[in-house]
C-alpha cells in the first residue's frame, strides 16, 4: 500500500506539475487571443492602407508612361511671321513644265518611231537605189499628180518630164530597129497607162507616127481616155482575122493612133502568145515610128511576160515607196528570164516639190510654163524634121485621108 500510495503521489505530483503548465498555456493564448483582437482593426487599417497605395502606384505608373511617350513625341514650334495669302496660281501642276516636258518626249517619241518605220521600210525611194538594186539607169522622173496631157496643158512642166523621158528613150535604144516597147510594174495603181498615153503624146507631139497597143485584156483603159468604142481591137486581129485598118484609130490628135483591146477573150494570155501577135507587131513597126504597147501587172498575170518577150524594149514603173526591193528585183527577173529587154526605170508620182532628193527638178521644171513654150517648140520642130525624113508619118496621114472609115 506504501509503494502504491507513492506511486500514485507521484502520479498526482505530475498531473498537478502538468495542469499548471497547462493552465500557464491557457493563460498565454488567452494573453495571446487578447493581443491578436487588439492587433485586427490596425491589420485591416494596414490591409485599406496598401489597397490605397497600390491604386496610387498604378496610376502614377500610367501617367508616368503617358509622360515618357509625350515627351518621346517630336514637337514643332510654330512661329507666325506673317498672316496667310491666297494664292494667284496653283502651286500644282505646273502646266509649262509639264506642257514642255510633254513636248520633249511626244518629240523624241515621234522621231524614235519615224527612225523605226524607216529602218523598217524596204520599199525604193530614190532613184539611186534603183539604179543600185537593178543596174539600169533611171530615164525619166514624172511627178505626182500629172494628168492626161491631150486634156491639158501640153506646155507646162508636167509635159517637159516626159520629153525628156523620149529624149532618153532615144539615146538608150541599141538601134533603129527597136521601135516597139512596153511598160511593166508590178502591181496595179502604179500609172504604167498614164504614163504611156502621155509619152504618145509627146512622142506624136514631136512628130513620130505613134500608135498605142491595148494588150491588157483584162482591164483596158485606153479606149475611155479618147472616147472610143471597145467593140474591136486587138482581140478582134487576133482571133477574128479582122484587118489592121479596121482596128486601128486615128485620135484628133495629129500622128496619134490607138490599137484598143477588143472584147475581153477567154484565154487573154493565149491569145497574146500566138506568131499572129508577134507578126502584128513587126507589121505596125514598119507603118509606126514608135509603138507602144500597154500591159497588166507582170506580176499578177503572165500576159506581161509575153509582151516584153516580143517587144524590142521594156520600161519599168515604179512609184517610190510602195512595192519593196525585192518586188522589183523579181520584176527583173521576170523580164530577163524571158528575153526582154530591160532598157530602164521610169519613177512615177514622185512628189519633187517635197522630196530633197528630187528637188533639182523642181528647179529645172520650173523654167517650163504656158509662157516660154518656145524651147519645147523648137525641140518638137526639130523632132519633127526627123521623122519627115523617114516618110512613115506623110504615108499615115495620107493613107487616113482616104480611107475615113478608121477615123473617129
Amino acid at each position: 500500500m506504501i509503494g502504491l500510495r507513492s506511486s500514485l503521489k507521484s502520479k498526482l505530483e505530475m498531473v498537478a506539475a502538468s495542469r499548471k503548465h497547462w493552465e500557464a498555456t491557457v493563460a498565454q493564448k488567452e494573453e495571446d487571443l487578447q493581443k491578436h483582437v487588439l492587433q485586427v482593426p490596425m491589420y485591416e487599417q494596414a490591409s485599406r492602407d496598401y489597397d490605397a497605395a497600390l491604386d496610387q502606384l498604378k496610376e502614377l505608373d500610367s501617367r508616368y508612361k503617358d509622360e515618357i511617350a509625350r515627351l518621346r513625341v517630336p514637337r514643332e514650334v510654330i512661329e507666325m511671321y506673317q498672316l496667310p495669302t491666297y494664292p494667284v496660281a496653283p502651286y500644282k501642276p505646273n502646266v509649262t513644265i509639264n506642257l514642255a516636258v510633254g513636248a520633249g518626249a511626244g518629240l523624241l517619241l515621234g522621231i524614235g518611231l519615224a527612225l523605226l518605220l524607216e529602218f523598217m521600210d524596204t520599199s525604193v525611194k530614190t532613184m539611186e537605189d534603183v539604179e543600185r538594186a537593178l543596174q539600169v539607169p533611171v530615164l525619166g522622173i514624172i511627178p505626182k499628180n500629172v494628168p492626161i496631157l491631150h486634156s491639158s496643158d501640153a506646155m507646162g512642166p508636167d509635159a517637159e518630164a516626159y520629153r525628156i523621158l523620149r529624149t532618153n528613150i532615144e539615146f538608150n535604144k541599141k538601134g533603129l530597129e527597136e521601135i516597139s516597147l512596153t511598160f511593166v510594174s508590178g502591181s496595179a495603181g502604179e500609172g504604167k497607162t498614164t504614163t504611156l498615153c502621155n509619152l504618145a503624146y509627146i512622142c506624136a507631139q514631136g512628130g513620130y507616127a505613134t500608135l498605142m497597143i491595148d494588150a491588157d485584156l483584162r482591164r483596158s483603159k485606153l479606149h475611155r481616155y479618147y472616147e472610143l468604142d471597145n467593140e474591136v481591137g486587138l482581140t478582134s486581129y487576133l482571133l477574128e482575122d479582122y484587118p489592121l485598118e479596121e482596128v486601128i484609130f486615128q485620135t484628133p490628135i495629129e500622128n496619134l493612133y490607138v490599137m484598143p483591146a477588143g472584147p475581153t477573150p477567154f484565154d487573154p494570155s493565149g491569145a497574146l502568145n500566138s506568131r499572129k501577135f508577134n507578126e502584128l507587131l513587126q507589121e505596125v513597126k514598119q507603118r509606126f515610128d514608135i509603138v507602144l504597147v500597154d500591159s497588166p501587172p507582170i506580176l499578177g498575170v503572165s500576159d506581161s511576160a509575153v509582151i516584153v518577150s516580143e517587144v524590142d524594149m521594156t520600161l519599168m514603173v515604179v512609184q517610190p515607196r510602195k512595192l519593196p526591193l525585192k518586188a522589183l528585183l523579181r520584176q527583173k527577173q521576170v523580164i530577163e528570164s524571158v528575153g526582154g529587154n530591160l532598157a530602164g526605170v521610169v519613177m512615177n508620182n514622185v512628189d519633187i516639190t517635197s522630196d530633197h532628193q528630187y528637188q533639182y527638178y523642181t528647179t529645172y521644171y520650173s523654167y517650163y510654163s504656158a509662157d516660154g513654150s518656145s524651147s519645147g517648140e523648137n525641140a518638137d520642130a526639130s523632132s519633127m524634121k526627123k521623122v519627115e525624113r523617114s516618110g512613115k508619118a506623110k504615108e499615115l496621114a495620107a493613107t487616113q485621108s482616104h480611107d475615113s472609115e478608121d477615123l473617129y
